[in-house]
């Protein structure tokens, strides 16, 4: 073999190893969790408290946005739980939520209206109820 052609394979061998590590380091392993919190009517909840978990300890929180959206990526392949929490709402959980690698997940979730009434009840000095 003569010098060029050894500088030709050896400049291919390198040219192929970097483009097998490119794409290696392109590919993902890990899913992600998209959806919209909305109210009973459909309406969008912007700025609700989303906690996506997993059995193995793993939690995130963030807040949906403006448009009630949220997105929490680069999440292991396996099952998870999303529970939302807004101001004026009851709060919901969704269990197995199954993540895949390279996948997004789409989980829209409604939430009721809360409805937290405080009675008080007092009595009189003769017993009677006011």
């Amino acid at each position: 073999m003569t010098m060029k052609t050894s500088s030709i394979h050896s400049a291919l061998g390198l040219t192929l190893l970097l483009g097998m590590s490119a794409t290696g380091l392109a590919q993902s392993t890990g899913g992600s969790i998209r959806g919209t919190v909305l109210d009973p009517s459909g309406a969008l909840i912007p700025r609700a408290e989303v906690t996506v978990s997993n059995a193995n300890g793993f939690s995130r929180t963030i807040k949906s946005g403006a448009t009630g959206s949220f997105a929490v990526p680069h999440l292991a392949p396996g099952n998870y739980s999303v529970s939302i929490q807004a101001v004026g709402f009851t709060p919901a959980l969704e269990g197995d939520v199954q993540v895949v690698s390279d996948k997004v997940t789409r989980e829209d979730v409604r939430l009721g209206i809360s409805v937290d009434q405080e009675i008080e009840v007092s009595a009189n000095e003769d017993g009677s109820l006011r």
